[in-house]
Formats: structure tokens, sequence, C-alpha cells
């Protein structure tokens, strides 16, 4: 008998580390597609970080989400992708915060809505926050210091 072998994916192996955690939602990055977004260059800053965040950049990954979200506040994705990247470096809280803004945008987003409600009660019940599977995290200067975070 010949087993045939599976490629398994980085969104795969994200989406079962969210799960395991107690994440029951696919949680990865969101890209802004062309002509979604009032501003072509929103979309794209906000898709450059969507290629840092897989490249395990966190932090710089952060700072494109939030340039984006300041170019185009019409557009849900930076905003969720800021609280994805916070969550991956167990900034629960403020992540919880950039989730409250995508859900002003588009109050109908149910990935935002269900990520949020799960964030809320990993907080309340303080449970440690979780290192999403098969990404390497690169160090980035000031790690441990205060970051800004709009």
């Amino acid at each position: 008998m010949k087993f045939r072998r599976e490629k398994v994916g980085f969104a795969d192996l994200l989406a079962l580390s969210f799960f395991l955690s107690g994440y029951m939602i696919d949680l990865h990055p969101q890209i802004v597609a062309k002509g979604e977004a009032g501003s072509a260059v929103a979309a794209e800053v906000n898709n450059r970080g969507v290629d840092l965040y897989r490249d395990g950049k966190f932090h710089e990954a952060l700072g494109a989400f939030i340039a984006a979200s300041e170019m185009d506040g019409t557009v849900w994705q930076p905003h969720f992708n800021c609280a994805v990247a916070l969550a991956a470096m167990g900034k629960l809280e403020k992540a919880l915060l950039h989730l409250e803004l995508s859900m002003e945008i588009d109050p109908d987003n149910r990935l935002s809505l269900d990520f949020y409600q799960d964030l809320l009660n990993k907080v309340n019940t303080q449970e440690p926050a979780f290192s999403p599977a098969g990404v390497q995290k690169t160090p980035q200067p000031g790690e441990g210091s205060s970051d800004r975070i709009t």
C-alpha cells in the first residue's frame, strides 16, 4: 500500500494552532482586495503587513497594519490585522481595542466578532497567550519595551 504525502501549508498550521489553543475560527491576517479600500496605497501597505506577519515579523507587520488603518478608515482588515499581530505577541487587551475599531467599521463582520469574543474570554479567564504555529518569530528591536499602539 502506497501512502500519499499531503503538504500542509502555513495557513493550515496557523488555523490548527488557534483551534488547539481555544480559538474556533480560522485566524490569520486578512488582505484588502484591490478596489475594496478607498486608498490603493493603504491596501498595499496592509497587504505588505500580511507578508511580514507570515514571515514572523510581528512588530513590522503591526506597524504596517497601523499605518494602513490610519490611511484609510473605511476598511476593517487593518484593525483586525492589528489584533491578530498583537494577540500573537501576547498583547490581548490591546488586540481587543483594535477589534472594537474593526467592528465599528463593519458591524456585521463575523470574523472580527468571533475573534473578539474568543479574546475577551481568554482575558477574563486569564488564560496564557498563544503562539502561532508555523511562524518563525524574528527578534525585533525594542522587544519587551512598551509599544505605541493607536
